[in-house]
């Protein structure tokens, strides 16, 4: 098992803040058509990215895996496509899945869950088609 190099850290801790922050341009842009609940839902995404961002690049979480480094490019790759086509939707059901997918690959991230990541990127992949 192996540890993130920190340039593995910094690029993963970099997307989820990138997502937060992809996040919260999607909320501004549909402020009006958000109930307030989905409001919420969106803060909490962007919290819980920027939590899991801060927590791995302090060492609170230190996932390992067999291949560090193509778990990294995975994640990576996983929330670069999801913020990809959240800039790209109109849908909110649909956006606010992914912000939620993505905050699972985080948490399965985090907890060094293989199974979890794989499952969270394939149902990120399935939302980017709609």
């Amino acid at each position: 098992m192996e540890d993130f190099s920190p340039e593995q850290i910094d690029g993963i801790a970099t997307a989820y803040c990138d997502m937060a922050r992809s996040l919260n341009e999607f909320q501004a842009l549909h402020w009006s058509e958000l109930t307030h609940e989905q409001q919420l839902d969106l803060n909490a995404y962007q919290n819980s990215l920027l939590n899991r961002a801060q927590d791995i690049q302090t060492r609170t979480s230190k996932p390992a895996f067999i291949n560090a480094e193509q778990v990294s490019i995975l994640i990576k790759q996983a929330t670069d496509k999801a913020k990809a086509c959240l800039l790209q939707l109109d849908n909110l059901p649909i956006a606010l899945n992914i912000g939620a997918m993505t905050v699972a690959l985080a948490s399965y991230a985090a907890r060094a869950n293989l199974r979890g990541i794989e499952i969270a990127r394939r149902e990120l992949e399935e939302l980017a088609r709609y």
